[in-house]
This record gives C-alpha cells, sequence and structure tokens, in this order.
C-alpha cells in the first residue's frame, strides 16, 4: 500500500531523518572516541618515558618536531587523508585494505630509512639531546667533573732529567730480510 504523503509529512520525515543523521556523526568522531583512542597512545608514551633516559630523549625530539617546518605540513596532510579516506572505508572497506598494501609495498620498496638519515637531520637534533641531557645532569656532579679536571691539569709535572750520556746504548735498525734486499 502506497500511500501518498503530503508536503508537510515530507517535511517533517526529512528533518528526522537529519536530526537522526547529525546525532550519528556528532557521536561518533566526536570526543569521546578520540580520547579513548589517545589514551592508549598516552599510556605507552608514559611507559616508554619511564625508562632512565629515555624521558630526555623525548621531550628534546617532541621539541625538536614542534619547530620542524614539516610538522604543519603534517598536519594537514592528515586532516586532508582523514577527510577523503573515512567516507571511501565505509564505502569501499577491501580497496582501501588493498590501497593499504600497495602503499606499504612502495614504502618497502623505496626503503627510506637509506635517505632520511641524513647528515642534517642529525645536525639539527644532536644539539638539542645534548643541550636537553646536560640540563638534567644535577650541578653538583658539574662541580665534581670541573674540579676533577683542575686538578688534574694542576699536576705537577716531572722533574727535568739532568743531560749526560744516555744510560741505555741506542739500537740500529735490524737488518732488513732477505727477500727485501735489494737485486
Amino acid at each position: 500500500m502506497s500511500a501518498v504523503l503530503t508536503a508537510s509529512d515530507q517535511l517533517a520525515s526529512s528533518r528526522e531523518r537529519l536530526r537522526q543523521a547529525m546525532r550519528n556523526t556528532s557521536a561518533a568522531p566526536g570526543g569521546s572516541s578520540t580520547q579513548r583512542a589517545g589514551r592508549p597512545a598516552m599510556a605507552w608514551l608514559d611507559g616508554l618515558k619511564a625508562i632512565p633516559g629515555a624521558s630526555v630523549v623525548i621531550e628534546a625530539v617532541s621539541s625538536w618536531w614542534a619547530q620542524h617546518p614539516l610538522r604543519i605540513a603534517g598536519l594537514v596532510a592528515v586532516g586532508g587523508a582523514t577527510g577523503v579516506l573515512q567516507p571511501l572505508a565505509q564505502r569501499h572497506p577491501l580497496g582501501l585494505v588493498l590501497g593499504a598494501l600497495l602503499a606499504g609495498g612502495l614504502f618497502a620498496w623505496s626503503r627510506p630509512w637509506r635517505w632520511i638519515l641524513t647528515p642534517a637531520l642529525f645536525a639539527g637534533l644532536l644539539p638539542q639531546l645534548f643541550s636537553r641531557a646536560l640540563a638534567h645532569v644535577p650541578p653538583g656532579s658539574w662541580m665534581a667533573i670541573l674540579t676533577a679536571l683542575a686538578q688534574e691539569t694542576r699536576r705537577p709535572a716531572p722533574p727535568p732529567r739532568e743531560p749526560g750520556p744516555p744510560t741505555e746504548p741506542t739500537q740500529q735498525a735490524p737488518p732488513a730480510p732477505a727477500h727485501m734486499s735489494a737485486r
């Protein structure tokens, strides 16, 4: 039985569908799911920071990355990729998996770990690592190191030997082996 809806019934039905769609979209990608997704990552990072010395390296790398010019480009790329890939994943999940397989294969084939670790990267990162590590050393340790260095430079030099005949006769160079003699 197909009942013909009036214009006001169609409008009410359309509004109700819009309300339901808006409730579904606001609940799914909202704060609750991103907070749940962020908590395990933060717990993993907190566990990694518990390793002695790792917190210094993590802080130095994060401060370096916060000032890096590619950070902004990465954030824009992630936002754009999310906007494009999320509807694609909902419509064609198998195609997205095949695309991820292809991207992973290209990544392994290109071997970026060979060309991304350049001296320029270390020139920007290592000074920050050293400064962070040195900032975490207590001042008492610095004083102990400086005192040890100062005492080592103050050691008196050994007394000079009196000039005189050498106590041991000087040795001449040993004869060359037979196979190296001139022909």
